[in-house]
C-alpha cells in the first residue's frame, strides 16, 4: 500500500480515470494509517496501564457502555438470522400437568332459591414440594444359640442405600445440569437436615462411571449415523491447565469432549471415541490419496509402504517408535511427518465403520476442521463476522460497506428460500449470483480482501445447495458450547481425568435429552432405578431414521 502511494506522480494525472485511481489509493492508505493508529493507541494505553500497576497505581478503568447501541463493536448477525415470531398470549391450562384435584362446592344455603347450576370452571395453582424425606428402617435381629448364627430381617426392595436414588439424581442434575457447585449443594442439604460429606457427594457424582461413559460413546456412534453434524470448540480448564472442549452436535444429539489440544489428529481421536490406545493408522488407497494431497515425497511413501507390509494396522504410539528407529530422516522433517501421520490416520478413519465419518460436517473456517468429512460446509454467520469487523472511517468506504452488507443478507435470504424449495434451476441461478456478488470491485481495499476470501470458500459455503436440509449457520454447536462456558465461569476447572470425562458425559446426556424433548432428570432417575423405558442413543437412532426417509440428497 505504501509503495502504491509513493508511485503516484502528479504530472501523470491528466485525466479523470488516473485522478480517481490516485484518490482511491490515497483514501485506502489513509484508512490503513487510521487503523494502525488505533491499534497503536490501544497498545500505548495498555503499556501505560501496566506501568501504573508496577508503580502501585491503577490503570485506566474499564467503563462499560450504557447501552448495546453504543460505540462498542457489535459483530453479531442476530438481526438477520433470528426468525421473527409474532407473540400471542396463549392459554396454558391445556398444557399444565395436574397432580391433584380439589372440589370447591358452594354453600347451598347461601344461594337464592331461583339459582340455576351452569357448570364448572377450573382454577389452577402451580406449586412445588421440595422437602427432606429421610426414612428410618427398623430391622429385626434374631440369634440362634444352637446354630450360633444371627438373622436379620430383609430391607425392602426400594431401599437403594444410605443415600436414596432420588437424592443421587438431584445431585447429578444440579451439579452437571444446573452448574451448582458441590459446596453449594452441601450447604443446601445441611440446611434441610441431610448430613452428607464432601467425599460422599464426590462418590455419588462418580458412581457408575463406566455406564455413563459408555452411554456418551454410544451417543456419538448413533449421532454419526445422521446425514450431518456441526462442531465447535471452547476453552476449558483441567487442573489449572488450558484445555479445549469440542462439541459435536446435530438436531438430535450432542457430544462433548475435553482434550488438551485441538489439532486435526485430536479431532480424529474425538470422532473415534477417544480410544485409550490412541488413534490407529493404515496404509491404503485413501492414505495414498492424502499423500498426493500433501505432496509427500516418493522416497517417504516407499518407506511407509515397507513398514505396513508387515502389519495392516499400526497404533500411533507404535508408529512413532518404529519411525524414530527406521525413518529418522522423515522424523527430522517435522511438517512432512505430521502430514504422513494425518494421511495414515485418514486411511484408517474413512475405512472403519464403528464411528462413521460425517457425510457433511459444518464448521467455522478453522484449518483443523478441513478434510474430516466427505463434504465440508462453512458457516455463513462466521463468514459475515469478517465484514462486521470492518470499521472504515472514510465516509465513502462506510457507504460501500453498508451497501455490500445489504446485498450479502439479501443473498442469505435467497439461500433460505432455496432450502424451502430446492431445484436444479434455482441452484444454478444462485451460483451465478454468488460469482457476481463476490467479485472484488469496490474502491475499499479491505472490503475487497474479504470478498476475495469469501469467493475462495465458494465450494464450502454453497454445500447447502447439494444438501438443502443443512442449516446455514453453526449456531447449534455454539449454543451447545455455552454449557461448557457457563460451567467454566462457575466451577472454573475439573481436577481429575475421570471428573472431566464424566462432566463431558453428563453434558452430552443432558443436552441430547433437551434436543429430543426428554426429561433428563427422570431419565437419570430411571437409569439409577434400573427401570428406564428406553436408551437415549437408541432414541437418537430412531429420530434419525424417521427423518432420513423425508430427506433427499443432491450431491454434485
Amino acid at each position: 500500500m505504501t509503495q502504491s502511494i509513493l508511485d503516484i506522480n502528479p504530472d501523470e494525472l491528466n485525466d479523470i480515470a488516473s485522478l480517481k485511481g490516485a484518490l482511491i489509493k490515497t483514501l485506502n492508505f489513509a484508512e490503513t494509517i487510521y487503523q494502525q493508529n488505533q491499534e497503536l493507541l490501544k497498545q500505548n494505553q495498555e503499556y501505560r496501564d501496566e506501568i501504573n500497576r508496577l508503580k502501585g497505581e491503577k490503570g485506566k478503568p474499564n467503563i462499560l457502555p450504557k447501552t448495546r447501541t453504543s460505540q462498542a463493536m457489535n459483530i453479531s448477525s442476530e438481526s438477520h438470522t433470528k426468525e421473527k415470531k409474532i407473540w400471542k398470549k396463549k392459554s396454558k391450562k391445556n398444557i399444565i400437568k395436574i397432580d391433584n384435584k380439589t372440589d370447591c362446592p358452594i354453600e347451598r344455603d347461601k344461594l337464592p332459591s331461583d339459582a340455576i347450576f351452569k357448570g364448572y370452571d377450573t382454577v389452577i395453582s402451580q406449586d412445588i414440594i421440595f422437602k427432606r424425606n429421610n426414612t428410618e428402617y427398623t430391622v429385626e435381629i434374631w440369634y440362634s444359640p444352637s446354630q450360633r448364627k444371627t438373622y436379620r430381617s430383609a430391607l425392602p426392595e426400594h431401599y437403594t442405600g444410605y443415600f436414596g436414588n432420588n437424592l443421587k439424581t438431584f445431585c447429578i442434575a444440579m451439579h452437571y445440569g444446573m452448574d451448582i457447585t458441590r459446596n453449594k449443594l452441601l450447604s443446601l442439604f445441611r440446611g434441610m437436615g441431610i448430613e452428607m460429606s464432601d467425599g460422599s457427594l464426590q462418590n455419588i457424582l462418580t458412581e457408575n462411571s463406566e455406564q455413563w461413559l459408555k452411554e456418551k460413546d454410544d451417543l456419538l456412534k448413533a449421532g454419526l449415523q445422521g446425514p450431518y453434524a456441526q462442531t465447535d470448540a471452547t476453552g476449558a480448564r483441567v487442573r489449572g491447565q488450558n484445555y479445549y472442549t469440542h462439541v459435536l452436535v446435530s438436531e438430535f444429539f450432542a457430544v462433548f469432549s475435553t482434550i488438551p489440544r485441538k489439532s486435526r489428529l485430536d479431532l480424529l481421536s474425538i470422532l473415534q471415541g477417544q480410544p485409550q490406545e490412541g488413534i490407529l493408522l493404515k496404509y491404503n488407497h485413501i492414505a495414498g490419496a492424502f499423500f498426493q494431497h500433501y505432496n509427500i515425497p516418493s522416497e517417504f511413501r516407499m518407506e511407509i509402504e515397507r513398514l505396513f507390509n508387515q502389519k495392516e494396522i499400526i497404533g500411533i504410539k507404535e508408529f512413532e517408535l518404529m519411525t524414530s528407529e527406521m525413518l529418522q530422516k522423515l522424523r527430522r522433517k517435522k511438517t512432512f511427518y505430521k502430514w504422513v501421520v494425518e494421511s495414515l490416520a485418514f486411511g484408517y478413519y474413512f475405512e472403519q465403520t464403528d464411528y462413521p465419518a460425517p457425510n457433511v460436517l459444518m464448521t467455522d473456517d478453522a484449518k483443523e476442521y478441513k478434510l474430516l468429512a466427505v463434504y465440508h460446509m462453512l458457516c455463513w454467520i462466521h463468514d459475515a463476522r469478517f465484514y462486521n469487523k470492518l470499521t472504515p472511517f472514510v465516509d465513502c468506504h462506510r457507504k460501500e460497506l453498508e451497501e455490500f452488507k445489504k446485498l450479502y443478507w439479501d443473498f442469505y435470504e435467497l439461500l433460505k428460500q432455496y432450502k424451502q424449495n430446492p431445484s436444479v434451476e434455482f441452484k444454478s441461478s444462485i451460483e451465478i449470483k454468488f460469482d457476481k456478488l463476490f467479485t472484488p470491485n469496490t474502491s475499499y481495499f479491505n472490503l475487497n480482501k474479504e470478498i476475495e476470501r469469501t469467493a475462495s470458500n465458494k465450494k464450502f459455503l454453497l454445500t447447502v445447495l447439494d444438501f438443502p436440509f443443512i442449516p446455514l449457520h453453526n449456531n447449534a454447536s455454539e449454543l451447545a458450547a455455552r454449557r461448557q462456558v457457563r460451567k467454566r465461569d462457575i466451577c472454573l476447572h475439573t481436577m481429575t481425568e475421570l471428573g472431566t470425562k464424566l462432566q463431558d458425559a453428563f453434558m452430552s446426556i443432558i443436552h441430547t435429552s433437551s434436543l429430543l424433548g426428554v426429561d433428563a432428570y427422570q431419565y437419570i432417575l430411571n437409569k439409577l432405578n434400573n427401570c428406564s423405558e428406553f436408551y437415549l442413543p437408541d432414541l437418537v437412532m430412531e429420530k434419525i431414521n424417521q427423518t432420513e426417509a423425508n430427506r433427499k440428497f443432491h450431491p454434485s
